[in-house]
């Protein structure tokens, strides 16, 4: 009974452990009202006596039973909001009323990131319920992705992860409200995100058990968010609190305040002469009911110690510098502080103090003094202690304490020069934004170059060597300091905001790039912040010399993010080995590879145009970049819109809505919106923000084929099936006008740039253009002699570009309705065209498999992009022209190049897909064929052609090599077997006698016969001597796929589509036995300890991983350590494992 027991309590534990590591996913430390205290030493309640009115109707709202469930709380710059929160947070804590608190802070990524309010919240309150608890972890383990940091729909997370749980309390009689506490909104990064933030809030408060206190300075967008829905919210203003009560609180709390530090130093005189009444009065005035100042004040007199009076004193006195402003007393606060730290301190001293409030300052993340001082290779205690009032400076040399200003008005402060002016600090002087980041980018680079190294966490040899099963979680990353975690992820942004290099900042730099480029992807992977490194990079591109590296090493990171981001070991192997041979990352890293597989052959020499290809898993009808670039939307078959970062190609929103196919998706001007068009007739309108669907416009009756908004993003036009052209307003989602004209289905629509007209492309082979104000067509556009499928027009409105399935592009004069040129070049139908920013580039997207560019003003072909192993459905240009994205009937999405003019880089080698590789018995020669037509031999050794064997009229699909390696026998399409001769390329025999395409041939153990196996249903054996036929073994009722001889030639067996293996008597002829089967009894390839397995190959001695553009295998072959496979796109790879 008590070893049961004993059973079912641990059984509980463990459960209760595993449920409490998966809600540990949602907490963020730093966040939340009470952990806010002890990591940064600024937040404090309210002094008793003070803030009582405010203090007390926010209680009273709080713990009333009225229907209004959001409270507003706003006030300027100072007003105390945060330490009226953090009191109201304590209060309803003590009475078991908190449901969760969010403190938001610019001073700490965490705390300012919008998107991880909802999950820390929802961690609060699984804390206040076991029943909350347990429905939050069973919502985690269905759907682990709400609980990640970068997750973009706040409407299901919240649904999911507060309101459905706290519906289910409601139902089950748990009514107690709860209070959540949300703080200086205003300091999110994202404001766009905090809009929608509240707008979710607002939309589903009333039907929970919560209720919500939020605070923020008055800001336009969340002013605007609040203002929708005024019957659920109250509202407090605290800078309109009656200036009498502010000032009484803020005299409450100076007295308190002096009176302690009076006693601390246990002056003689007597306690009630003290703090002097006038000079009590003057700071209470200055004040201007900024509770800011007070505090501030009371931080510098402490900080005087003994001479605390004199301090009052020099506060009290102090003259003005501005009269006038509200808050200018606070600038002549800060001010005096600043002369006085510098006070007896030399000009050397003055420009170290200097330095490091700089690098306090321009932190984008606040550092303890341990990793400031490691920046800044000062003391910066003995400095920065002498701005302990306006500074949190910890205690002791805690490592996770950090230092940051107590206020963010002091920073404002510094870096206005208006306000922290020569005459308030003469020695001090404002801070500059290119000074503070052009010191910041030269100590990060010099600590990266002292600190950074191979593999930095010292992991056991072992962890080191390629194995696709180390991920970073095998690291210890400890080892990693919180100075060096900095600078990897910030020294590209601190770079980007300087003007112009210095020497020393060039040379720091160049060190960088050169020697520890790979250190730094290494140490970013496992700080999983490998995401910014290819941010980094693009902020680096700096200069014509270091752009080359600097765009070789993008790209290398680009290409194999996806393995280095969960390996970080792998950045020296794995990732390495697929670099162009003329790579400039791999001629300077080169050597640091201790134990890496080597890609013999399949290697280009140099980047091709294409920089990413994203796997779609279903037809990408449509695409198109943000304004900003850095995010691209496609359409989809599957019925989806998915948004993905364009720097990694890595999914970031997934919409859904749609009942039917997406054929086209267009973003606003400003990029908060985008418009998708499906075949369900619908137009659907999402904010790009939080993924939320915002409209649905219904009208059309047939499928949509085409959105596209206005320049002014007021307007958005679509095309259908139903032959008609709709114009909505965007704002009320009202259709506007119908335009009718088109005799056949409107396959696009484009709006001019400016707005005043729409085009449109047609199934009736014409483009029509509308007046857009009027709704009238202005003008037919005839000259295509087949349907019309994409229109666009030019950056400048002068031209239309047309694209159509008379496989042509046309350029048309817009102002006279003439055609200016015809485009050829596609040899299918053109089925998307668009404008580079400039005008001066066009690009269509063919069935044809290609992209090609043309030059506008001469309409010749730029450049053809070839990759796709389909026909191309969509292009669109990035906002600076750089990069064009594809999207294709091959179910990818390619982002290229279009800058650097390269056309791919290919290998000599096959033109179409390799169907079939084979080594030869030594290893030394690898045969290939392909659907080419053409037989190639390669060197192992070199990766060098050998010898392109030519005579086959049709696909080759297998090749085999003779035992000893002197003949190579291929099968094709053009149903015949030929031998040839591997010393001279030449072709000794064609064995003639198959009636349909030969897919299988195999040499016998002694080389005298050669078996082949063929969509005739048939197998044939040959003599290889005579080039005679021996026999046909006829058994099998459909096509024959693969033919292997016994080890000793006595039997062969082959394999079928109709699902059976046979054994034959290769003497008689006859059948000796038949089974069901797909594999056959004997092994077609020579030994080998090399094996697949998902995106790896496992080796003996390491594995390799396979990057995107090498993983559409078509065929593969092994010999020893050595792999080599066929791609669809006509490239053969060999890999050496060893």
């Amino acid at each position: 009974m008590d070893t049961q027991l004993n059973i079912d309590t641990n059984v509980t534990e463990i459960f209760e452990h595993l449920n409490s590591s998966i809600i540990d996913k949602l907490r963020y430390e730093g966040t939340s009202y009470d952990t806010r205290v002890s990591s940064y030493g600024a937040a404090r309640e309210c002094m008793p006596g003070t803030r009582i009115k405010v203090l007390a109707d926010l209680e009273s709202w709080a713990l009333g039973d009225g229907s209004k469930k959001v409270y507003w709380v706003v006030g300027m710059a100072g007003t105390g909001k945060s330490t009226i929160l953090h009191t109201l947070c304590q209060n309803l804590d003590d009475k078991h009323l908190l449901g969760g608190s969010f403190f938001c802070s610019r001073a700490l990524d965490d705390a300012s990131n919008a998107r991880l309010i909802v999950p820390s919240i929802a961690h609060s309150l699984a804390s206040t319920s076991p029943s909350i608890k347990s429905q939050i972890v069973a919502v985690l383990k269905d759907e682990p992705k709400l609980a990640e940091r970068t997750y973009i729909d706040p409407r299901k997370q919240f649904k999911k992860l507060i309101h459905d749980p706290m519906q289910t309390s409601l139902k089950q009689s748990i009514t107690t409200y709860r209070i959540i506490v949300i703080d200086a909104l205003d300091e999110c990064t994202d404001l766009d995100r905090v809009s929608a933030l509240i707008k979710v809030i607002l939309d589903f408060a009333r039907h929970i058990p919560l209720k919500f206190v939020i605070a923020s300075r008055d800001v336009d967008p969340i002013r605007k968010a609040f203002g929708l829905l005024s019957d659920i919210r109250d509202d407090f203003v605290l800078h309109e609190v009656e200036k009498d009560v502010v000032e009484g609180d803020i005299r409450i709390y100076l007295t308190s305040e002096l009176e302690d530090i009076h006693n601390k130093h246990d002056d003689d005189e007597a306690s009630d002469s003290w703090p002097p009444q006038d000079e009590l009065s003057t700071l209470v005035d200055r004040s201007s009911t900024l509770f800011i100042y007070a505090a501030t004040a009371v931080r510098y007199i402490s900080d005087g110690r003994s001479l605390y009076k004199s301090r009052l004193q020099i506060l009290s006195t102090q003259g003005s510098v501005s009269k006038t402003g509200f808050g200018s007393s606070l600038d002549d606060l800060y001010g005096g502080i600043l002369k006085e730290a510098c006070k007896s301190l030399d000009k050397g001293e003055i420009s170290r103090m200097r330095d490091l409030v700089l690098i306090v300052v321009f932190l984008q993340n606040p550092l303890s003094l341990e990793a400031i001082s490691s920046l800044s290779k000062v003391n910066s205690r003995e400095y920065l202690s002498r701005l302990a009032s306006v500074i949190h400076i910890p205690i002791n040399n805690d490592s996770d304490a950090m230092v940051t200003p107590f206020h963010a008005s002091f920073s404002d402060f510094l870096i206005d020069i208006t306000r922290c002016s020569h005459q308030r600090c003469p020695s001090f002087g404002a801070l500059v934004n290119s000074e503070g980041n052009e010191m910041l980018a030269l100590r990060c680079l010099q600590l990266m170059n002292t600190e950074l190294k191979y593999n930095i966490c010292d992991a056991p040899k072992e962890q080191t060597i390629s194995r696709g099963g180390t991920t970073n979680s095998s690291y210890e990353t400890k080892k990693i300091s919180a100075a060096l975690g900095y600078s990897c992820v910030y020294w590209a942004f601190h770079l980007s905001k300087v003007h112009k290099l210095g020497s020393d900042l060039v040379n720091a730099l160049d060190d960088f790039l050169e020697k520890h480029l790979l250190h730094w992807m290494e140490c970013l992977s496992l700080l999983n912040k490998l995401e910014t490194g290819i941010k980094s990079l693009a902020n680096a591109r700096t200069s014509l010399s270091l752009m080359l590296l600097v765009d070789d090493a993008r790209r290398f990171l680009q290409m194999s993010f996806p393995v280095i981001q969960q390996h970080a070991m792998e950045t020296y192997q794995s990732a390495l080995v697929w670099l162009p041979t003329q790579s400039l990352i791999l001629r300077l890293y080169a050597e640091a590879v201790p134990q890496a597989p080597k890609v013999t052959l399949g290697v280009p020499k140099a980047w091709g145009p294409t920089e990413i290809t994203i796997k779609t898993g279903s037809v990408a009808k449509a695409v198109a970049f943000s304004p900003n670039s850095s995010q691209l939307a496609s359409g989809s078959d599957d019925k989806t819109v998915r948004i993905w970062n364009t720097a990694t190609g890595q999914e970031e929103a997934m919409l859904e809505g749609h009942t039917d196919g997406v054929w086209s998706v267009a973003f606003s001007p400003d990029g908060s919106r985008l418009a998708s068009g499906s075949f369900d007739k619908t137009v659907r309108i999402w904010n790009t923000a939080t993924g939320q669907e915002e409209a649905t416009l219904e009208g059309h009756t047939d499928g949509v084929w085409s959105v596209a908004f206005s320049p002014d993003g007021s307007r958005l036009a679509s095309g259908s099936l139903d032959k008609t052209v709709r114009i909505w307003n965007t704002a009320t989602c009202q259709e506007e006008v119908m335009l009718e004209g088109h005799t056949d289905r409107v396959r696009s629509v484009a709006f001019s740039p400016d707005g005043s007209r729409l085009a449109s492309g047609s199934l009736d082979k014409t483009v029509r253009i509308w007046n857009t104000a009027t709704g009238q067509e202005e003008a037919m556009l005839e000259g295509h002699t087949d349907r019309v499928r994409s229109v666009a027009f030019s950056p400048d409105g002068s031209q239309l570009a047309s694209g159509s399935d008379d496989k042509t592009v046309r350029i048309w004069n817009t102002a006279a309705g003439q055609e200016e040129a015809i485009l050829e070049g596609h040899t299918n139908w053109v089925r998307s065209v668009a404008f580079s920013p400039d005008g001066s580039r066009l690009a269509s997207g063919s069935d044809d498999k290609t992209v090609q560019i043309w030059n506008t003003a001469t309409g010749q072909e730029e450049a053809i992009l070839e990759g796709h192993t389909d026909g191309v459905r969509s292009v669109a240009f990035s906002s600076d022209g750089s990069q064009l994205a594809s999207g294709s009937f091959d179910k990818t999405v390619r982002i290229w190049n279009t800058v650097t003019g390269q056309k791919e880089a290919t290998l000599e080698g096959h033109t179409d897909k390799v169907r079939s590789v084979a080594f030869s018995p030594d290893g030394s020669q690898l045969a290939s064929g392909s659907d080419d037509k053409t037989v190639r031999i390669w060197n192992t050794a070199t990766g060098q052609e050998e010898a392109m064997l030519e005579g086959h009229t049709n696909w080759v699909w297998s090749v085999a090599f003779s035992p000893d390696g002197s003949r190579l026998s291929s099968g094709s399409f053009d149903k015949t077997v030929r031998i040839w001769n591997t010393a001279t390329g030449q072709e000794e025999a064609t064995l003639e006698g198959h009636t349909d395409w030969v897919q299988s041939v195999a040499f016998s153990p002694d080389g005298s016969r050669l078996a082949s196996g063929s969509f005739d249903n048939t197998v044939r054996i040959w003599n290889t001597v005579t080039g005679q036929e021996e026999a046909t073994l006829e058994a099998h009722t459909d096509r024959v796929r693969s033919v292997a001889f016994s080890p000793d030639g006595s039997r062969l067996a082959s394999g079928s589509d109709d699902k059976t293996i046979r054994i034959w008597n290769t003497v008689t002829g006859q059948e000796e036995s038949s089974s069901h089967g797909t594999q056959l009894p004997w092994k077609l390839d020579g030994p080998s300890s090399v094996l697949f397995n998902g995106d790896w190959i496992v080796g003996p001695l390491c594995d390799c991983w396979i990057p995107s553009h090498s993983r559409n295998i078509s065929t593969f072959s092994y010999f020893s350590s050595r792999v080599a496979f066929g791609l669809q796109s006509g490239k053969v790879i060999l890999l050496d494992m060893t």
